[in-house]
């Protein structure tokens, strides 16, 4: 045979379309004898089933195609969209889903994908709402996770709590293994450390990773907590698991440094965590400059900060240095008096502030709303155009 036939017919071999592809033959090809057994399609067959079958961008299906490419047909990822389409899973979710997870398109149908949607209707979740969820966390209809949705609805207390988890990005928590992990963590959150439905479901929320850690890790963050003096029993102790969670040992050592080397003593430092355990996750350079402002600018002494250590955790930008400009306006002009503590303008709510100390003193002040507001949203120049005012 020759070199120039011997290139022709693999042109040949390799132009011909897997079976079950959903692309138009050419004449010329469909006439031509089809091999008796089909075989793997490559990565480019691959792609192009996932942008016309799935409508991925090529960038994407490139990507994905490694996890399908070793199919022998394309007949299950039919069987899989197929099914999706006729419950009721709309063509932007599959897409969604495919290109976060194109695996879902290989999930077993009889023992994940339709056990988990049952689960998912028998619990009272719409179709629109278990769409969104292949869309989120494709992952989990890989795999059979009935029990640990039931485990999790029993912990979590209600369906709309389990769906904040269903749809969380990523799928760690359900990857982890139910009985040595996910059960012994959670029943430690609740029997020893005493935490409700909800103080669980925000940790959830907040730190999935600590919920799916080793036994062992888990119980020396609740430690670290027990060690600072912050009380299971309180509400600062779920605020203590999540900064811990973030922070080793020397890291919280030296932001404790960090607070007596300001003057205060071991055991305010010890009220103020108690208090405000979310100093951990403040810089220490910038605990620093807002003890700065608070001592120099805002007529606070280390005794208001004891008392109201979350006056630290306030923006200093946006919150401490807007609020005081308001308060001090408002004293140059007699309007309210000068025995007025800073933290009772810093722990308002926004909507009680503008209530109580802007809006009610616009007529008196004008510009004050609108000067704030560019203020405290950070607004360039915002700060300087107040402080216009105020002088």
């Amino acid at each position: 045979m020759s070199m120039t036939m011997t290139l022709f017919l693999g042109r040949i071999h390799c132009l011909q379309l897997h079976p079950s592809l959903p692309l138009n033959r050419s004449p010329a090809l469909a006439s031509s004898k089809a091999p008796t057994q089909a075989s793997p399609p490559n990565s480019h067959l691959a792609v192009e089933y996932l942008v016309q079958s799935c409508g991925l961008s090529s960038e994407r299906a490139l990507k994905e195609s490694k996890h399908i490419q070793h199919l022998k047909s394309f007949d299950k990822p039919n069987a899989v969209l197929r099914f999706l389409r006729e419950i009721g899973v709309s063509e932007a979710d599959i897409k969604t889903a495919v290109s976060r997870e194109a695996r879902i398109l290989c999930s077993h149908m009889e023992k994940n994908l339709r056990p988990n949607i049952a689960k998912l209707k028998e619990l009272g979740f719409s179709m629109e709402d278990i769409s969104g969820i292949i869309a989120c966390n494709p992952y989990i209809f890989l795999i059979n996770v009935v029990p640990k949705i039931d485990f999790l609805m029993e912990v979590l207390g209600s369906v709309e709590n389990l769906s904040v988890m269903l749809k969380a990005p990523g799928s760690s928590l359900f990857r982890s293994n139910l009985e040595k992990v996910l059960m012994p963590n959670l029943f430690f959150l609740r029997e020893q450390c005493g935490l409700s439905p909800h103080q669980i479901y925000r940790l959830m929320k907040s730190v999935p990773r600590l919920i799916y850690s080793r036994p062992d890790v888990l119980k020396m963050k609740a430690q670290i907590a027990d060690e600072l003096g912050i009380a299971r029993s309180s509400g600062n102790f779920v605020n203590a698991l999540i900064m811990t969670c973030y922070q080793n040992q020397c890291t919280i050592d030296a932001k404790l440094n960090n607070l007596t080397s300001m003057g205060f003593s071991q055991e305010e430092v010890a009220l103020m965590v108690r208090k405000a355990p979310t100093l951990f996750g403040l810089p220490e350079k910038l605990v620093g400059n807002k003890m700065e402002y608070l001592i120099n600018e805002a007529g606070c002494d280390k005794i208001d900060v004891v008392k109201y250590p979350a006056l630290l955790s306030y923006s200093l930008e946006n919150r401490l240095i807007p609020r005081n400009i308001v308060r001090k306006l408002l004293m140059s002009k007699g309007l309210v008096g000068e025995n007025i503590k800073f933290p009772n303008f810093i722990q308002l709510s926004e909507e009680n502030f503008l209530k109580k100390f802007v809006l009610q003193y616009e007529h008196a002040i004008p510009g004050l709303h609108q000067a704030y507001v560019d203020a405290s949203t950070g607004k360039i120049g915002g700060v300087e155009s107040f402080k216009s005012i105020l002088s």
